[in-house]
C-alpha cells in the first residue's frame, strides 16, 4: 500500500468534491453516472503522444452513450461499428458533417441487410474472415474494400476472441485467392484486457511479414494494418504496451502503411464514474455483519461483473457522523436492488454503513451502460456531466485506490471513515 502517494488532505478534498456531486443528484434518483469530458481528452492526448502513427477508431460497443460519442467526434477520431444502430448513433451526432469515411463496419459476419444499408450510407470499409463473407459482399454489390481479420495469439488476455473470429494462415491463403472484393489490409485483435503486450508485437510481425505477403501474391494491395483493441486505461500499463507497439511498427512497417486501432475500454472506462446510494440494510445471516442494498444492480451498471469479469473498487461517502466515526470491520455483503439473490456487488470485511450514505465506483465507463438493462423495473441512473472537474483525474483515482487498499486482492476498498 503506497500511502505516501496520495495525502490525507488530498483524500479529504476529494471527499468534499464527492459530497458536492451527490448533492446535485435529483432526490428521486439513488444512482448517477458522472461523465468527464476532460478525462477523455487526456486519454486521447496520451494516445497521440505514445502512438503517433496509430489512428484510433473508437469501438462503439464498449459504451454508446451519446455524450461520449459527441466528445470523441469533437476530437475527430474514427468509429468502429458492429451494428446498424451503432452506425446510426454515430451518424446522428450533432457535430456537423457525418464523415462516413471515419466509420469502419467491423463485424466480420454480417447479414445481407446490414451490408445493403451500410453500403447505401456510403461506408466503404468492412472486415471479413471467411470466403463465405467475401462471396456475400460480392453478391450484395459491395462498393468498398475490406480488411482480412486474422486469428492471433490471445492466450494472455482476459477475454480472447480467436475462438469466434479470425482466419488461420491457411484460410487466409484461400480467402486471398478467391475474394473478388479488394482486400486493403489486415485486422487482428489480441483480446480484451490484454495482459501481455508482446502479443501485439507478435501479431504485427505475423500480419505484415506473412499475411501481407499472401495478399500481394494474390494481387491485392494491402496498405492498412488494424491492430485492434485490448488497451488498458491505466497510463503505466498503456505506456508499456505502447512502447512495444511503437517498436514493432518501426521494425515491421513502412510509412506507406496506415496503422489504425480499435480502442474501446481505453477511452470508455475513465469517461464516467458511478455514484450509488445505500437504500436499505439489515443484519447478516445469524446476526454477523450486515446485508446492504444499493440503488443499482448487476443487471444495470454492474453488468460489468458477470459480462466483463470486473471487480469494481469502491469508496464509501459517509453522510452522517454515525457512519464516519467507526473503524470496525465486519463481514458484510452489498447486494443490488433486484429481487435476485445472486445480485451481489461486493462482499468481505467492511466498515458499517448507514442508509443514505453513498458509494463511489470510479472508472465505470466500459461495458456498463452498454449492457445495462432495466430488469425488475428499475430505471437507469441519472446522467450528469462533470463540467467543473470535481472528479479526480484518472491518475489520482488510481492513487486513491492504491492508498486505501489493494483492489487486486479484495473486492472493495476500505471506506473513508473518520474523515
Amino acid at each position: 500500500m503506497a500511502s505516501n502517494n496520495f495525502t490525507r488532505q488530498g483524500i479529504e478534498l476529494t471527499l468534499k468534491n464527492f459530497r458536492q456531486i451527490v448533492s446535485s443528484i435529483p432526490n428521486t434518483k439513488g444512482s448517477a453516472l458522472v461523465m468527464s469530458p476532460s478525462r477523455v481528452r487526456t486519454q486521447l492526448e496520451r494516445w497521440t503522444n505514445l502512438l503517433p502513427r496509430v489512428f484510433p477508431y473508437y469501438a462503439v460497443k464498449c459504451n454508446p452513450e451519446p455524450v461520449l460519442l459527441e466528445t470523441l467526434r469533437y476530437y475527430n477520431i474514427g468509429f468502429d461499428c458492429a451494428s446498424l444502430r451503432e452506425v446510426h448513433s454515430v451518424l446522428s451526432l450533432n457535430t456537423g458533417e457525418s464523415k462516413v469515411d471515419k466509420i469502419i463496419y467491423a463485424h466480420p459476419m454480417k447479414s445481407k441487410n446490414d451490408i445493403d444499408v451500410v453500403d447505401s450510407l456510403g461506408i466503404r470499409m468492412t472486415v471479413v474472415d471467411s470466403v463465405e463473407e467475401c462471396e456475400k459482399l460480392k453478391s450484395c454489390g459491395w462498393k468498398g474494400s475490406t480488411l482480412l481479420r486474422v486469428a492471433v495469439n490471445d492466450t494472455d488476455s482476459k477475454m480472447p476472441f480467436s475462438v469466434k473470429f479470425g482466419c488461420s494462415l491457411e484460410e487466409a491463403k484461400v480467402i486471398a485467392k478467391r475474394s473478388h472484393i479488394p482486400i486493403s489490409g489486415v485486422s487482428f485483435h489480441v483480446g480484451s484486457g490484454c495482459e501481455n503486450p508482446r502479443q501485439y508485437k507478435q501479431a504485427i510481425h505475423y500480419s505484415v511479414l506473412e499475411v501481407f505477403d499472401i495478399l500481394r501474391k494474390n494481387k491485392h494491395n494491402p496498405h492498412i494494418l488494424d491492430i485492434g483493441g485490448g488497451y488498458s486505461s491505466n497510463y503505466t500499463e498503456f505506456s508499456k504496451a505502447a512502447s512495444i507497439i511503437r517498436e514493432a511498427i518501426t521494425i515491421y512497417t513502412s510509412p506507406k502503411i496506415s496503422v489504425i486501432a480499435e480502442p474501446g475500454r481505453y477511452l470508455a472506462q475513465p469517461s464516467q464514474d458511478l455514484f450509488v446510494k445505500v437504500i436499505a440494510k439489515k443484519p447478516g445471516i445469524a446476526g454477523k455483519g450486515w446485508r446492504y442494498i444499493i440503488d443499482e444492480s448487476v443487471y444495470g451498471q454492474f453488468s460489468c461483473i458477470p459480462f466483463d469479469h470486473q471487480k469494481p473498487s469502491w469508496i464509501h461517502i459517509p453522510m452522517s457522523n454515525t457512519s464516519m466515526n467507526t473503524n470496525t470491520l465486519e463481514e458484510s455483503v452489498i447486494f443490488g436492488r433486484t429481487c435476485d439473490s445472486l445480485d451481489i456487488i461486493a462482499k468481505g470485511r467492511m466498515n458499517p454503513m448507514e442508509v443514505g450514505d453513498w458509494l463511489y465506483f470510479p472508472l465505470m465507463g466500459a461495458y456498463t451502460s452498454a449492457t445495462a438493462s432495466e430488469f425488475n423495473g428499475f430505471p437507469k441512473p441519472a446522467q450528469l456531466i462533470d463540467a467543473h472537474n470535481l472528479l479526480p483525474d484518472v491518475d489520482s483515482v488510481l492513487k486513491i485506490i492504491d492508498t486505501l487498499g489493494d483492489s487486486s486482492k479484495i473486492h472493495y476498498l476500505k471506506p473513508l471513515s473518520g474523515i
